[in-house]
């Protein structure tokens, strides 16, 4: 059981920010010099042309245990929480990749078409290549929010893939992406935030490639759901944002059994997950729940200083696997 945090952190907004933002912030990525320079950047080639990014760190005991780690919706290889796990790993000998999504960290040249969270292939074609390029032991799989739900996914799958996956860890999924949208959507600080990340990746995709100028348009939007009723209809088979929500749902329609087993940990004060949703989490053998009070959303802190109970529990899961 999760203690409760330490004021200002009890706040699940302040833990939401502050975690990411601040002091931290700076502790992070003065902790993570050291082992970026230790690592190196690696481009993956996917089927149909598709080319993903990352970012590979070995660890001091080769062959040890992999641990692929993926960044939430516009986030990337470098945002302090994926540092901030990564860190955690490596000290302990591990090796780590940071996958990057689709048009996420300096991305958008790679690939014409944008991104969207039901391209799932590609993210499974690029787990296939990291293994082989990378063997080790033993290897786990673990993502944060979007990048959770895409772990998730993952996991219900690897089996038919060339994917030796021994434990997944989703943090903070959207089970329902629809209700996280409109719960982003409630809170003028976060609708404006996603909004504006959002449209700053469209303008930078638009740099890259001329012809979707044509969809400017969608860099007038003010609402995080408007954006997504504009946007999937341009870009995906879907006929509004509801439809393509349901289609990388957490739910029983998407997800009939685990591949290998994955652990969820939803948090009660998140402020953009609701964590009514899951109970729409089937109940699959190899797919377990957990419900911690308090973090916010990514936050994961108790205080004042740098370490999560998220990387406590990351390396708590691999070390009992090995």
């Amino acid at each position: 059981m999760t203690r409760r945090p330490t004021f200002p952190f009890s706040n699940a907004h302040v833990n939401t920010i502050l975690a990411n933002h601040g002091p931290r912030k700076w502790l992070i990525r003065h902790r993570a010099k050291a082992m970026n320079a230790r690592s190196h950047e690696v481009l993956l080639d996917c089927s149909n042309g598709v080319r993903l990014h990352g970012v590979y760190t070995p660890g001091r005991d080769p062959g040890k245990s992999l641990i692929t780690l993926i960044h939430g919706w516009e986030g990337t290889a470098w945002s302090i929480y994926l540092q901030s796990a990564a860190i955690r790993l490596e000290a302990e000998g591990h090796s780590i990749f940071r996958l990057h999504l689709r048009d996420h960290g300096p991305t958008h040249h790679l690939n014409a078409e944008p991104f969207l969270a039901i391209r799932l292939d590609e993210v499974m074609e690029a787990l296939e290549q990291i293994n082989l390029r990378f063997p080790h032991e033993r290897t786990y799989l673990c993502g944060y929010s979007l990048g959770a739900n895409f772990v998730v996914r993952a996991a219900a799958v690897s089996g038919s893939w060339s994917i030796p996956l021994d434990g997944a860890l989703a943090f903070s999924p959207p089970i329902d992406p629809e209700a996280a949208a409109r719960s982003i959507r409630s809170y003028s600080v976060y609708n404006r935030y996603f909004t504006a990340k959002w449209q700053k990746s469209f303008r930078n995709k638009m740099a890259c490639f001329e012809d979707l100028r044509a969809h400017e348009a969608l860099l007038q939007h003010h609402d995080i759901y408007a954006m997504h009723e504009d946007f999937i209809p341009r870009f995906s088979e879907h006929p509004d944002a509801a439809s393509y929500f349901r289609a990388y749902a957490l739910t029983a329609e998407n997800l009939s059994q685990m591949d290998a087993p994955c652990h969820v940990v939803m948090v009660r004060d998140d402020p953009i997950i609701p964590v009514a949703t899951s109970a729409l989490l089937p109940d699959l053998d190899g797919l377990t729940l957990e419900v911690r009070p308090y973090g916010g959303h990514c936050g994961f802190v108790e205080g004042f200083g740098v370490d999560g109970w998220a990387d406590d529990l990351l390396l708590d899961m691999v070390e009992k696997c090995a």
